[in-house]
């Protein structure tokens, strides 16, 4: 059996490429995914300053707040300190009365939407503060934590003015601690946040690139499988020679998807101050960019040629796409352990499944974003990639060899096991 033609495997990765890149599915999804994550990412944010009612040059109203107390003392620290809050935009009032009347008059004016809420607190409430806010606003998460803060800050105070502490000793004791988190061999100001939402957003695009073409080469070989034209491509060269051309060529029509996202970003960022300043914030500078690039090749040469054998080994897409799931479990799983691995990215369990081969294009990756690991265990995390992309390549190649070829029924696993040992 001849050895690999280094032409063939061009010629087929080519007519690969330019016949996904000239289609317009790729056309439209290259350029309006940029647009729809642009949407996705800026509504939020829009949503949550209100920056669509200040372009409408309408100022929104201020919440109308009530504190009930009979404590007004107590009421007007945590008054003052919701207020000092920052991008507060608030009216509170506060209500000296906790008479049931009172209690079902506040309820009355919330149902008239005359208040937004109101806080009710009871006699005794410095020995066991539990509090009720009682609104309509329940999804304000913004508005809670403001108020947890202030309600914290005013009960802290009231003990400390009961125990004769002076005003001014109990401001500078409370005084908010601003804490900034700096990655080791970082200027000040950068955070390791950055590199946890960095290798989230590279996450994303690996995550749903690896997803959608690694599926596209296991319907390419289907296609081929189903239309006989596979046989005609057998004449003039190898299966081995067929599958990496197919896997290459895939693969490259990923990366120039790829490529053009990070130029219109780049473009972006030239152009708009706005855009230079999120991307600056990110901190995802030319090294972790490169390391995105040697795992995401890694990890879509190891992905892709599992789908190629999966591919080979049936005869519908049908039959097929019921493995999806399967091939991509330890991703998914790669994709849950992402927090918990930013947070103990030194410990013996972080470290083990960084370097387990189907979860380290995504986990030591994010290790490399957050923590720079020691080199060993990057270099080992690759070596380790490379001889298990080597092994799928042969297993899934003898499969795949045998497979193409192979019309009917589903094949059984005892099967699957008879291809390999034949091809």
């Amino acid at each position: 059996m001849r050895g690999l033609s280094l032409r063939n495997i061009w010629i087929v990765a080519k007519r690969e490429y330019l016949e996904r890149v000239r289609t317009r599915s790729f056309l439209a999804s290259t350029f309006a995914t940029p647009v729809l994550m642009s949407v996705l990412l800026l509504l939020p944010a829009l949503i949550a300053s209100s920056a669509a009612r200040d372009l409408a040059n309408q100022q929104p109203p201020p919440l109308r707040l009530v504190f009930a107390s009979d404590n007004p003392g107590l009421a007007e620290l945590a008054r003052s300190q919701l207020l000092r809050e920052d991008g507060a935009h608030y009216v509170v009032s506060i209500d000296p009365s906790l008479s049931n009347a009172e209690h079902d008059d506040l309820a009355s004016r919330l149902d008239a939407a005359k208040i937004d809420g109101y806080v009710w607190l009871e006699d005794g409430a410095l020995a066991n503060p539990k509090i009720v806010f009682t609104t309509h606003r329940a999804g304000d998460a913004i508005l809670h934590q403001r108020l947890s803060s202030a309600l914290t800050y005013a009960f802290s105070a009231e003990r400390l003015l009961q125990r004769g502490i002076s005003v001014n000793d109990t401001a500078s004791m409370l005084q908010r601690v601003d804490l900034r988190v700096v990655k080791a061999g970082h200027p000040p100001g950068v955070a390791e946040l950055r590199g946890t939402i960095a290798v989230l957003l590279l996450v994303f695009v690996m995550f749903f690139s690896l997803l959608s073409y690694g599926v596209m080469v296991m319907r390419s070989v289907l296609e081929e499988k189903a239309s006989r034209i596979t046989e005609v491509l057998l004449c003039s060269t190898t299966a081995g020679e067929l599958m990496s051309g197919k896997i290459i060529g895939t693969g490259s029509v990923a990366m120039t998807q790829i490529a053009v996202w990070f130029s219109i970003a780049a473009i972006g960022a030239a152009r708009s101050p706005y855009v230079r300043a999120a991307v600056g914030e990110l901190e995802a500078g030319v090294p972790l960019l490169i390391y995105f690039a040697i795992f995401y090749v890694l990890g879509f040469l190891l992905y892709s040629s599992i789908f190629a054998g999966v591919g080979a080994a049936f005869n519908s897409v049908d039959e097929a796409q019921q493995w999806n799931f399967v091939i991509l479990l330890p991703l998914v799983a790669a994709s849950g352990l992402i927090l918990p691995v930013a947070t103990s990215s030194d410990s013996m369990m972080a470290i083990a499944v960084s370097i387990f081969p189907f979860c380290a294009p995504v986990l030591m990756f994010e290790r490399i974003a957050v923590h720079n690991p020691p080199a060993w265990q990057v270099a080992l995390s690759i070596v380790a990639m490379l001889a298990t992309i080597a092994a799928s390549f042969y297993v899934c190649g003898r499969i795949y060899r045998v497979g193409i070829l192979m019309y009917g029924k589903r094949p059984s696993l005892r099967e699957l096991t008879r291809w390999y040992r034949h091809a």
